[in-house]
């Protein structure tokens, strides 16, 4: 990962340290995103004592959400900046039904050997993780890393962002007179194909879910046209966000893409 983004990540954890808004600005999303990750891991089935790290953890909120869920898991949260592990670790300090089976360390995506030497897991989780590294080849040695660090068998959950879902979302803006949404500086989203050919060679089983496209659809087109008509800016404290969590899924309007995969029997860690 670059210096920059690191520096991004270190300077929001401080800024925003002990809040909610500490890795993404849209908490109901996040709500989401964990809703999802749960009943993924429930639907795919969780043996008691198996272990799984959340990669790209922040600060500790998503992967303490989940260790609730789901107490026959054994989680570590991994995450290359040191003030987001910090924070992750005071959270864990408030929660002692926790300890002993979460904790949080330093690690980087793309050298897990530093962090967690051979282990594998049963599970390895990422959330919007991916996309902060710089190139499609750092993505792909990720990947790898990845790969290496799961059981055979296992199960890969990725939720990251990709091109198509971000350009169709822009396209519907467009036609109700709304300007595109930028992809931000320091992020690098996914082109399906890309990311297929990157995957195919290490897992198996590849299923993508429009998870968030109904979420999308409501708050970035149809409540954000709301918004410009009266003359109000967008509120990521609107209940239609909350009400916009409930939805189901239609269409591909969201960046944002959940991927699960199984790790092929062949592959060696």
């Amino acid at each position: 990962m670059s210096d920059a983004i690191k520096e991004y990540w270190e300077e929001r954890a401080t800024r925003s340290r002990g809040e909610l808004t500490a890795t993404t600005d849209d908490v109901y999303m996040r709500e989401l995103e964990i809703a999802t990750i749960v009943a993924t891991l429930r639907k795919i089935g969780v043996a008691p004592g198996q272990s799984a790290i959340d990669v790209g953890c922040g600060d500790g909120y998503s992967t303490a959400k989940v260790a609730e869920a789901l107490p026959e898991l054994q989680i570590v949260g991994l995450d290359f900046s040191q003030q987001m592990i910090s924070v992750a670790r005071e959270r864990l300090a408030a929660r002692p039904d926790l300890r002993g089976r979460l904790r949080f360390e330093l690690g980087d995506v793309t050298d897990l050997n530093a962090a967690c030497g051979l282990t594998q897991h049963a599970i390895i989780l990422t959330d919007r993780c991916l996309i902060n590294l710089k190139s499609f080849e750092q993505q792909c040695q990720a990947l790898t890393e990845i790969a290496d660090h799961l059981k055979p068998g296992g199960h890969y959950v990725a939720v990251e962002n990709f091109v198509e879902g971000h350009e169709n979302m822009n396209a519907a803006r467009r036609s109700v007179g709304l300007p595109e949404i930028p992809i931000r500086w320091h992020n690098l989203y996914f082109k399906e194909e890309e990311f297929r050919g990157a995957v195919e060679k290490l897992f198996d089983q590849l299923t993508l879910k429009d998870f968030a496209s109904s979420y999308y659809l409501a708050t970035r087109i149809v409540y954000s046209k709301m918004c410009q008509m009266r003359g109000e800016l967008p509120d990521y404290g609107h209940e239609i966000h909350q009400l916009a969590v409930n939805l189901p899924w239609v269409g591909q309007f969201s960046p944002i893409r959940m991927a699960v995969m199984r790790k092929k029997p062949s592959t060696r860690g």
